[in-house]
């Protein structure tokens, strides 16, 4: 597995494991799958539900801690200082660990969250950041770090916060005219600049992506894969790494799964990479 650096130095697995919308016995058996693949990086959040399943599916393998990077998430509603305390705690609780390797704000406090309704009871970034910061300084979170924040946001974090902000996730793959979710490279790259990781979720465009997967179907993906005789998916993985970013696609698919970490032995040629950057 390849692995990108954080700010301090620590290495994080390139591809990882998303597990929105998998549950029960569908995540257990993903991630048994997963894990005897050779990923070591699980991406989970309260939200989803799944930790617990997370956790029994990591003892019956029977990985060491030591040799895993599981990130977690703090759901929006629960970005008080004191509240933050509490879910992280709870998040322990299901993933049976004493630790996470990363901590992410899932939302910002204000964000709709697709919905038009704004939250009640917005939590300044201040708090939430400060109770970012004990979570770090207690050992129960190695790293902190925000998903779905903007350039603005970033600067305000860093401003903030003792500790290093060491990822964003974002919504970020090859371009779909059907996706108006997507990050935009401007944001990657002050990131980067900023030595702050960025990890894609839905690097597919599909799972919880409006583009549902259409980016796959286009037929320069296809005529690329063909030279390379990998799929469009990873080429279209291949892209996304290449941008300096790691990813976490979501699969429950043995086969999808193995597929996703077969992307390390070619590269795409600059002119391949021109020709994607302007789908």
């Amino acid at each position: 597995m390849k692995t990108q650096k954080l700010a301090d130095g620590s290495n994080i697995p390139v591809i990882g494991l998303g597990t929105a919308g998998l549950q029960g016995e569908k995540c257990e058996q993903a991630i048994k799958w997963a894990l005897e693949t050779g990923y070591r990086h699980i991406d989970s959040a309260w939200a989803y539900k799944n930790q617990p399943s997370i956790a029994q599916a990591i003892k019956q393998v029977g990985i060491q801690r030591k040799d895993l990077f599981i990130t977690s998430k703090i759901w929006r509603d629960h970005l008080s200082y004191e509240k933050a305390l509490n879910q992280c705690n709870e998040i322990l609780d299901q993933l049976q660990m004493d630790y996470v390797d990363l901590l992410l704000t899932h939302w910002p406090s204000n964000a709709n969250v697709r919905s038009a309704q704004e939250p009640e009871n917005v939590i300044p970034l201040e708090e939430t950041i400060s109770a970012f910061n004990e979570i770090h300084k207690t050992g129960k979170a190695k790293h902190i770090g925000v998903s779905n924040y903007n350039i603005n946001l970033i600067k305000q974090a860093q401003k903030i916060s003792p500790a290093n902000i060491a990822v964003n996730q974002v919504h970020f793959h090859l371009s779909d005219q059907n996706c108006s979710e997507n990050t935009s490279q401007t944001l990657i790259d002050f990131c980067l600049r900023s030595n702050v990781m960025v990890t894609a979720y839905c690097p597919l465009a599909s799972g919880w992506c409006p583009a549902n997967g259409g980016i796959l179907k286009h037929p320069l993906l296809h005529e690329i894969a063909s030279k390379h005789n990998k799929t469009p998916a990873q080429i279209a993985l291949r892209w996304v790494i290449e941008r300096g970013v790691t990813a976490i696609p979501r699969s429950g698919s043995q086969n999808h799964l193995r597929e996703n970490m077969e992307i390390f032995d070619f590269e795409l040629s600059e002119t391949e990479t021109v020709k994607l950057n302007t789908l």
